[in-house]
């Protein structure tokens, strides 16, 4: 008898457990990494507008993807081969393909600009300048120094031409140059005032004569008698009877300035002051004050090898009662506003440090023509001329403007004024004469400095007793 244990197994049984062992055998393992890029290879590579490159794969491709083909294109000569051409500035990525999909290249494009045409003429405009030219972000970026704002901006014109339209230049050139300009300036009036005259004073003869000519001398302005000639003692001095005068004026300074400013701001200057003037309003008056006197104001430009453009506008103006106005105020009361005055130029020149220019021509012309003489006589034929006076008086004024500019830099030590080393004199030397100058305890660290930065020991100068 055979026991439950001893029975064979179902033939079935064993087919099923084979089947599940062929499938579990045979099923291709869970592959975690299907994901991941598996052998790739990050490189960059740098390609400039309207250019290509070459660039050779590890192994053969089958695929080929651009991230962004509108900033690079891309052509496939063999599956390792690949033409790379840039489109516009920019930044992108490729990618390369195998036959078992794996993403073995991963490549980063970087669009720029065309520098190398740039960096080309900026050697070949200006060989001493130093450039460093670079594209980020789609901008044109300049670095280095030049030797003067002339280079700089050839440099900023022949960028932006190339980058064109749509890219921006970021200039940080700096200028191993003097920047500060100081513009001495000095504006004078030339005024020439001529007066004339030629008559014969009456009032004079009688009293040197001694007798009454029985002529009375009329005001032109009241037509009342003023004055009578009477008799007197003679012996008076004859070169009183005929008066002839001329005189003549002299030229004036009217204003010196001495501006510094940099090199492209501007700087003004203002001598002079301000007046009220009332604006009527609604309800209310208000009150704006209005400049005169010497003004001047410049904007120089350093345009290199001590050269300036300078842009200079000098005026003159004064208070004057010709021109003005008055309105009412209140019931029986009025303001007058005086007018001005103005004699104004505006220029623009190009020259070198130390030279001058000037400005003339600003004239100013009045003409006053008075004729005295006796009612009656002074109409008779040939003689009415011995009963009348002419004067003339004939007002000229001309403004000179001289300007010139220099290129400064400042100094590293502390300026010493004029007034160092003065020390008041006491009871005792004011008295007995000995000077006015004298060295003090600390005449304010003055010095003398040579231009090769050594110094002079000592006092030097001279010294005016």
């Amino acid at each position: 008898m055979m026991t439950p244990s001893a029975r064979p197994r179902s033939p079935q049984l064993w087919r099923v457990a084979a089947l599940v062992l062929a499938l579990l055998v045979g099923a291709p393992p869970h592959r975690a990494e299907t994901a991941e890029v598996l052998s790739s290879q990050r490189s960059t590579v740098t390609v400039e507008v309207n250019k290509g490159a070459v660039v050779t794969l590890p192994r053969a491709a089958s695929t080929l993807f651009v991230a962004n083909p509108e900033v690079a294109d891309i052509q496939m000569k063999s599956p390792r081969l690949i033409y790379l051409m840039g489109k516009r500035p920019g930044d992108t990525t490729l990618f390369a393909v195998d036959e078992r999909e794996q993403v073995f290249a991963n490549i980063d494009v970087s669009v720029t600009h065309n520098l190398s045409r740039l960096k080309d003429a900026i050697r070949s405009l200006h060989p001493d300048a130093s450039v460093r030219v670079s594209s980020i972000e789609g901008a044109v970026v300049l670095d280095g120094k030049v030797g003067s704002a002339t280079v700089a901006e050839d440099v900023r014109e022949f960028a932006s031409q190339v980058i064109g339209d749509k890219g921006r230049v970021i200039n940080r050139l700096s200028v191993d140059a003097p920047s500060q300009v100081n513009l001495r300036v000095r504006i004078a009036e030339v005024d020439r005032d001529i007066e004339k005259e030629l008559g014969i004073n009456w009032e004079y003869v009688g009293e040197m004569f001694g007798y009454d000519l029985a002529v009375s001398l009329i005001n032109p302005l009241s037509s009342v008698v003023t004055n009578t000639a009477v008799l007197g003692t003679p012996g008076r001095d004859l070169s009183a009877v005929i008066r002839a005068l001329e005189e003549e004026g002299l030229i004036s300074l009217l204003a010196e300035p001495n501006l510094t400013a940099l090199s492209g701001e501007t700087a003004s200057f203002l001598a002079g002051g301000e007046f009220p003037i009332l604006v009527p309003d609604d309800d209310s008056i208000t009150i704006e004050f209005k400049k005169f006197g010497v003004s001047l104001a410049f904007t120089p430009t350093i345009l290199g090898e001590s050269r300036i453009n300078l842009h200079v506008r000098p005026e003159v103006s004064q208070l004057t009662n010709e021109g003005s106005i008055s309105f009412p105020v209140g019931f029986n009361n009025a303001v007058t506003v005086p007018a001005l005055s103005v004699r104004r130029a505006e220029t623009t020149v190009e020259l070198s440090s130390g030279q001058s220019f000037a400005i003339a021509g600003l004239l100013s012309n009045d003409t006053a023509h008075n004729v005295s003489k006796v009612p009656g006589l002074a109409d008779v034929p040939v003689i009415g001329r011995l009963f009348s006076s002419d004067k003339f008086k004939r007002e000229e004024s001309e403004l000179v403007i001289i300007v010139t500019p220099y290129l400064v830099r400042p100094t590293n030590d502390r300026l010493a004024l004029p007034t160092d080393g003065f020390a008041p004199p006491n009871d005792r030397e004011r008295i007995v004469p000995s000077g006015t100058w004298k060295q003090s305890a600390n005449p304010g660290g003055a010095t003398t400095v040579r231009p090769d930065g050594s110094r002079v020991g000592g006092t030097a100068g001279f010294v005016l007793e």
